[in-house]
């Protein structure tokens, strides 16, 4: 249930929820108008809503700095939730015929919205937050990696090539081994394929906390190191 509220749909379910709890309970905030409507308690979520889909496409190009920009716009959706929130209450929304059925719909919205707001706030601190595969370290020695609760270390000896590619889950980099036998916990990685040359993995910018660029760049060059005897 909780990932489905961090998905376009869930979050959108959310949001309008929320407005149409706000609308049943303070629609008379509404002076009339589209605009006057967006600046009204039960507008105010729709207002957030446009910010999460500006969110998720800010995010979806790439960049950490985009990354944190789109969850940014978010958490800042969220604010106007509960802003909503408490400008009906002060409009006399808990005196409305429709109380009942208007918390409900508006708590459904919230309880939804905070799963999202909580994911996103971690996403502003730390690009890789919730993420089932975490880059922690690049050395000359090895590759580590947090993968679904298990260290995972490839040696940086292995390391055969790297290239910027992009998939469903954004932008990254393929990262090509000479065999995942060298790997230590290889088998948690989620290999994508293998050929004559060796076998690949691929890491995204998420997942690194890393623009792709920066991330095969520092592959690269601990490739090398290891090569040379030292990583610097």
């Amino acid at each position: 249930m909780r990932r489905f509220f961090l998905i376009t749909q869930g979050r959108a379910l959310s949001y309008a929820f929320s407005s149409f709890g706000l609308a049943s309970m303070a629609f008379s905030a509404v002076k009339g108008g589209f605009w006057s409507f967006l600046l009204s308690p039960p507008g105010l979520p729709i207002a957030g809503l446009a910010l999460i889909m500006l969110g998720l496409s800010i995010e979806e190009t790439g960049t950490v700095r985009r990354i944190r920009l789109g969850a940014g716009l978010r958490v800042f959706a969220f604010v106007l939730l509960l802003v909503a929130g408490v400008w009906a209450i002060a409009e006399g929304a808990l005196g409305s015929e429709l109380v009942v059925l208007g918390t409900l719909l508006f708590g459904f919205g919230v309880a939804g919205a905070t799963t999202g707001f909580v994911h996103d706030k971690g996403i502003v601190a730390d690009v890789r937050h919730g993420q089932a595969i975490r880059l922690e370290t690049i050395s000359a020695q090895f590759v580590s990696l947090w993968v679904r609760g298990r260290d995972v270390k490839v040696p940086t000896s292995i390391l055969r090539g790297v290239a910027l590619a992009r998939d469903l889950d954004g932008r990254g980099v393929f990262v090509l081994v000479r065999s995942r036998d060298g790997v230590v916990g290889g088998d948690e990685l989620p290999w994508i394929a293998t050929t004559r040359e060796g076998e690949t993995f691929f890491l995204t910018e998420h997942e690194a906390g890393l623009d792709a660029e920066v991330l095969a760049t520092r592959l690269t060059e601990a490739a090398a190191a290891a090569q040379e005897g030292g990583y610097r």
